[in-house]
């Protein structure tokens, strides 16, 4: 068997499309090469296409500069938090020409307004206060809330919270520039219920599920002075002196977060505080559960 001709070595490893092969002096055979990933007519791959950015990397190839990537696929290119994945990619036509037709893309057209996009990762992408608006017709308006949370607080990591993607104030704007669009009414009343610091979207859920329960709205990230520094709870009461924290798998799998957790619930206790913590099994059922425990703390405490 004859060894494949190499691909020039400014398409090696790359996405690339044919006619950039063809001007490099591939021969259409060779574009045909098993080697080859080809995840949309006209463009070729050559090497993984494992991740998000890779397949929207692919895509971009062939999009036209009227396109850039929006709804689900803008929101995971930002590092959202969704509650389910997309695996179609999103990808909105402005000016009313060029809406996208191809296998594996949902496309979408906005023929009036201003859309402000970004160049992340090398791709064009809506915004992120944008790309909340249009989120609206696809999550419930509670995750909304929870978006929008991590979009004005910044993503919590290992070594402290990332910038805020947006403000508040440029979500309203955003809102102001969707209209009367389909999801405006979640829109207007996720915008009043967004809280910041946060640091995940179950806190969110969770605050949100105690307030339709009746309680009495909790601070976010209360901050408590412990014999071992400023502390803060997830949610809590200050008068009650009673602080919930939300426990996601992340606090079971890592020994190290673990470990943390405990001495921090410690030092709450030290300092007076009641400490529930709270996992997903007692969002179930509204929270109802957990709301009437929390319920009658707080009434003992009158």
């Amino acid at each position: 068997m004859r060894p494949r001709t190499r691909l020039p070595r400014a398409l090696q490893g790359q996405v690339f499309h044919v006619q950039s092969g063809a001007a490099r002096g591939v021969s259409d055979k060779r574009m045909r090469g098993r080697d080859l990933q080809r995840p949309f007519r006209g463009v070729r791959v050559d090497g993984p296409l494992d991740t998000l950015r890779d397949r929207c990397a692919a895509l971009s190839k062939v999009l036209g500069p009227q396109h850039f990537f929006s709804h689900v696929t803008a929101a995971e290119l930002w590092r959202m938090p969704l509650p389910t994945r997309s695996g179609d990619l999103h990808v909105t036509a402005v000016g009313g020409r060029g809406k996208i037709r191809r296998p594996g893309v949902v496309g979408w057209e906005r023929v009036d307004g201003e859309m402000p996009t970004f160049e992340l990762a090398g791709v064009p992408v809506l915004g992120p206060a944008d790309v909340w608006c249009q989120l609206s017709t696809q999550l419930s308006r509670e995750w909304l809330v929870a978006v929008g949370d991590f979009l004005i607080s910044g993503e919590r990591t290992d070594l402290g919270r990332r910038p805020p993607l947006c403000t508040a104030e440029q979500l309203a704007e955003a809102v102001g520039r969707h209209g009367t669009r389909r999801g405006s009414k979640a829109l207007r009343w996720a915008l009043g219920m967004l809280r910041h610091p946060v640091d995940s979207p179950r806190e969110s859920l969770l605050r949100l599920a105690l307030i339709a329960g009746g309680l009495p709205e909790p601070e976010v990230q209360l901050e408590v002075e412990t014999a071992a520094r400023v502390r803060h709870g997830d949610l809590g009461y200050r008068d009650a002196k009673l602080i919930i924290e939300y426990q996601g798998d992340e606090h079971r799998v890592s020994r190290a977060r673990w470990l943390q957790d405990l001495t921090r619930v410690q030092l709450l206790e030290d300092a007076g505080y009641r400490v529930i913590l709270v996992g997903a099994d007692d969002l179930r059922d509204g929270a109802r559960a957990l709301i009437a425990r929390i319920r009658r703390i707080l009434a003992s405490d009158d």
